[in-house]
Order: structure tokens, then sequence, then C-alpha cells
């Protein structure tokens, strides 16, 4: 089997291990060789020995795509889906994706690098989803909806048909998005109303 590392030993860490759990038990893939995480407040088993496959639990877009970055190359980034995801075969799936169960993703789609997509969520047909995208659960994205980079969904958000989620914006939690969202905004409320994010990432 492939040894595969975490990074991130939080919540979300924990549940991506059970996900290899979950893979596992109907084809045995991945070895988990441990987490990696220089800011764990817990104990946790730390990787060890050699390992080629890396997944990256961490919810912060731009964190992931700063790991990614620091190891493209040098690791292997499967895609993780578990075993009971709906995922159509004309789905465009870029590496890294975790996508944790009850997912479902329809068709035409097309998906960046590094997603985490997590349990519930819901994406509609001929969406484009930018990299380092993170969609928490149960969030619903409408069929034709476009996420730019480092986008984060909110739990229980809704993004209507046909609309745009600019790059390094968020959708809070529970807000309902009835017009395009610009770049470096947080969508909050229903109707989902904007508020501008200090654009300190780049």
């Amino acid at each position: 089997m492939n040894r595969l590392v975490i990074y991130g030993a939080g919540g979300f860490g924990k549940e991506t291990a059970f996900l290899l759990k979950a893979i596992n038990q109907t084809k045995p893939l991945f070895e988990f060789a441990g987490f990696i995480d220089d800011f764990a407040t817990h104990d946790f088993p730390k990787a060890t020995g050699d390992y080629q496959h890396v997944a990256i639990a961490i919810a912060a877009p731009h964190i992931r795509r700063q790991i990614y970055e620091r190891n493209h190359g040098k690791y292997i980034f499967p895609a993780l889906i578990h075993p009971d995801v709906t995922l159509d075969e004309t789905v465009q799936l870029g590496v890294g994706a975790i996508i944790c169960s009850g997912v479902k993703i329809t068709v035409d789609i097309q998906i960046g690098k590094c997603p985490i997509f997590n349990v519930h969520a819901t994406i509609g047909h001929d969406s484009r989803i930018g990299d380092f995208v993170s969609i928490m659960p149960a969030a619903s994205i409408s069929g034709k909806v476009t996420l730019g980079n480092h986008v984060f969904i909110g739990s229980n958000a809704v993004v209507l048909p046909g609309l745009t989620v600019g790059d390094n914006s968020i959708v809070g939690a529970g807000a309902v998005v009835t017009k395009d969202v610009p770049a470096n905004h947080m969508a909050i409320g229903v109707p989902a109303r904007f508020v501008p994010l200090p654009n300190s990432h780049e």
C-alpha cells in the first residue's frame, strides 16, 4: 500500500484519517504514516518513516496552498474520495482533493487543485471550482456557479445558480448568495450582504 501522511492534526485531519479507513475498507490503498503539524496543542501520531503520498487536511485555503507549493514535485497528492460519494465521470478533478462522505458532485464540473468538500456538500452541473477551495458541511453550490481560487464556503451556505464568487472570498455559514460576490469579500446573511476583506494573503 501507499504510505500517506496527513498535514494537519486538528479536527479535519482526524476526519481525513477516518476517510482513509473508509477508502481502505472498500479497497486497501493507503497506509496511514502519521500526521505533520507544527502548531498542534495536543498529542497525535507523528509522521514516521518514508512516505510518498500527502493529504493536506487544513481548511484554510491559503495555508493549504503554501503547503502544496512547498511539497509540489516531492510527493504525490492523491484524491481521497469516500466510497459513498456521487461523482460523475464527466467531472474533471484536480490533484489532492479530499471529498468526504455524502458529497454529491454531478455533471460537467471542473475542479482545481487541492479542494476540500466536507460532508454532504453538493455541487451542481457545469460549475467551475478554482484551486484550494474549501466547501464546508452541507453547503449547496447550484448549477453553473464559478468559485474562484482560495474561496471558503461555510456550512449550510447556498450559492444560487449562475453566480460567481471571486478569488479569496468567504461565504459565511448559512448565508444565501443571490448575486455575484466580488473578490476579497465576505458574504454573510440571508440574502447575503458583502463586507470587504483585507487582501493580506498574497
